[in-house]
């Protein structure tokens, strides 16, 4: 009995001590913190290539800014009188032969007989053979020369020919409309433009200022 105590005792004892074999069940830990979970590293994307466009349509291209067109302004300008042509004939019935002479075979009237190389009065000198505007009262000056002498023509009724006859050169002046023969220029007219209109009488009619074209002189 004594034995059996004291087995039971010592059995006790070591237990106690934690001799013997250990149990084979693990001891269950004691509760601690939640543990957080490391993120997943993201695995990188593979690069991508753009990949192009199967079918690609055409960009729409831009029309042109067409400038804007603005009308010219036309400035007035003058209107040319046509040519007059006639026959020799058709001349000679109208000129007087003097007329005819200078007119259209390019003669010359005597130096100071001329009607007109000493009239100064107010109005226009015109082509005797179709009735042209040629020269105005106020462009005439007394040159001494013999023949009616202008410093300037009307814009735009003369004519100005280089002339080699008689053995000299000299500029030949004609009616832009007819082409009747009326003299010579020369420079050595009075200032500003220095040049002198050297007519024949002969070649000119005279429209009085305020008289119409046809009016008696």
């Amino acid at each position: 009995m004594k034995n059996t105590v004291f087995t039971v005792a010592m059995a006790a004892a070591m237990a106690g001590c934690g001799g013997g074999e250990q149990s084979t069940a693990p001891a269950t830990p004691e509760p601690g913190p939640p543990s957080v979970a490391a993120p997943a590293k993201a695995e990188p994307e593979p690069n991508r290539q753009p990949v192009g466009n199967i079918n690609p349509q055409p960009k729409p291209t831009a029309k042109p800014i067409q400038p804007i067109q603005h009308e010219p302004i036309m400035k007035p300008t003058k209107v040319t009188a046509a040519k007059i042509v006639k026959t020799e004939a058709e001349w000679r019935a109208t000129l007087t032969p003097e007329e005819y002479r200078i007119l259209r075979q390019k003669g010359t009237e005597r130096a100071f007989t001329g009607k007109y190389d000493h009239h100064f009065k107010d109005g226009t000198y015109t082509c005797k053979a179709c009735g042209a505007a040629l020269f105005l009262s106020e462009t005439k000056y007394n040159s001494g020369c013999g023949w009616p002498a202008f410093f300037k023509s009307i814009d735009g009724t003369i004519d100005e020919t280089r002339d080699t006859s008689l053995g000299m050169v000299r500029i030949e002046i004609t009616c832009k409309k007819c082409n009747g023969h009326l003299g010579h220029i020369f420079d050595d007219g009075p200032k500003p433009a220095g040049l002198r209109y050297c007519v024949n009488s002969a070649s000119m009619d005279f429209i009085p200022a305020g008289k119409k074209p046809g009016a008696a002189k």
